[in-house]
């Protein structure tokens, strides 16, 4: 009898656990525009450029603003990333979130062609 009570609640800790861990998406994409940046993921999403977090790895530079709108705007560096349209790109979200982080480039032309073959 113990021993049922024991497993069952360590199967309902274990759901527990399991449901509130946030689970992580990673798909791959298309930079569709240069400036302002938008990205097709396969699933046919559109993502803008206030959906998407670069990383250094997409990042060409970045400078420190120095004008009076930094404040206002609440955006203190220009950022100018190396992203060209037609570039494929890995990236990740946190289940449920708005937003996408471009971790990397990839140059995989094997699954550039299953993409294609499949309408992404």
């Amino acid at each position: 009898m113990q021993t049922a009570m024991l497993a069952e609640a360590i199967a309902s800790l274990a759901k527990r656990t399991a449901d509130s861990e946030a689970a992580v998406n990673f798909a791959f994409g298309k930079v569709m525009q240069e400036y302002p940046l938008q990205v097709m993921l396969e699933q046919r999403l559109l993502l803008q450029e206030e959906q998407l977090i670069l990383t250094e790895n997409v990042i060409g530079a970045a400078s420190l603003r120095t004008d009076k709108e930094i404040y206002i705007r609440e955006k203190i560096y220009d950022v100018f990333h190396n992203l060209e349209a037609g570039d494929r790109v890995l990236l990740a979200n946190v289940q449920g979130g708005q937003s996408w982080v471009i971790l990397s480039k990839y140059y995989a032309t094997e699954l550039d062609e299953l993409l294609e073959q499949n309408g992404g």
